[in-house]
């Protein structure tokens, strides 16, 4: 049988929705070994100083809705990587070799793909600039913004999203937590479509398992779970560029949507031992990313 590499089309280009993430690295580095010469686009969402707030009202608001832990959980997750990017650039010419974990810019940057930074993805500029690139694919992975129907409907095939739950279960922005906080025993990623501004609910075209061991923190899940999506990219875009129609459609009463935990919640969850990061984790990461040490999920 052929492979999905063999079935690939020989032309395919591709925009790419993401927000730099400590956990997300090893998937992002993935899909840009996988499909590097086919993007021509990097959006990436500018999360302080727009809609979204300043950093400072951000941390407010987050120390008020869900509490410290999981707020500085967050914060270190999205800032610690531009900071480490900074000092893997210096360290990388000393070492004359470059990171096992590249963040997003420097992903683009190899690629040649032009980088766009977005406060609003929906945005007239933004539009243009994914006409121009005129998409068979928009991927998003680890977004913090809805893409809508004016952008939904640019790419040639199809928009699509890594989720990193079993859709329909546990649609929303943290499904890791909640699968970790609910002592979910097997959870996982989707692929699936993204149709309408309907929130992780188009037809799902991969899925992939993955248990969880008890021990698992939250920020090990993450990157297993984006992992085993991004490993489903290839057969999902070859299924999609054979029948645009692929795919099966949600059920979405089998599933929930859950936003943020409260403050309490997450009191709750900690109290009976849902651990957010794991120190060694978070290191190996930190270490990859800055070029010292070769990354192995």
């Amino acid at each position: 049988m052929p492979s999905a590499a063999e079935n690939r089309p020989k032309t395919r280009k591709i925009v790419i929705c993401h927000i730099d993430s400590l956990c997300c690295l090893p998937a992002l580095n993935a899909v840009f070994a996988e499909f590097g010469n086919d993007i021509g686009l990097v959006l990436s969402s500018r999360r302080f100083g727009s809609s979204h707030g300043t950093f400072w009202e951000q941390t407010t608001a987050g120390f008020r809705r869900f509490g410290i832990p999981l707020n500085l959980w967050l914060g270190f997750d999205l800032i610690s990587v531009p900071i480490v990017a900074f000092f893997a650039r210096w360290l990388s010419l000393v070492t004359r070799r470059p990171p096992a974990l590249a963040t997003l810019p420097e992903l683009a940057r190899r690629s040649n793909a032009r980088f766009l930074e977005t406060p609003d993805v929906n945005s007239a500029e933004t539009l243009a600039a994914v006409q121009a690139c005129a998409p068979d694919f928009i991927i998003v992975m680890n977004f913090d913004q809805i893409l809508q129907p004016p952008l939904i409907g640019l790419p040639k095939v199809a928009a699509l999203n890594v989720h990193p739950s079993l859709l329909p279960k546990l649609r929303g922005p943290c499904p890791v937590l909640w699968a970790q906080a609910r002592r979910e025993r097997i959870s996982g990623a989707t692929v699936h479509a993204i149709e309408d501004r309907t929130i992780d609910a188009g037809r799902v075209i991969a899925q992939v398992e993955v248990p969880i061991e008890g021990a698992t923190s939250v920020g090990e899940l993450t990157t297993q779970f984006f992992l085993a999506g991004a490993r489903a990219l290839p057969t999902a875009l070859v299924r999609l560029a054979a029948d645009r129609t692929a795919g099966q459609p949600q059920q979405l009463s089998d599933g929930q949507y859950l936003g943020y935990p409260t403050a309490l919640q997450m009191k709750d969850f900690r109290r009976a031992g849902l651990r957010l990061c794991r120190l060694r984790h978070a290191a190996r990461l930190v270490l990859a990313a800055l070029g010292v040490t070769r990354w192995k999920p």
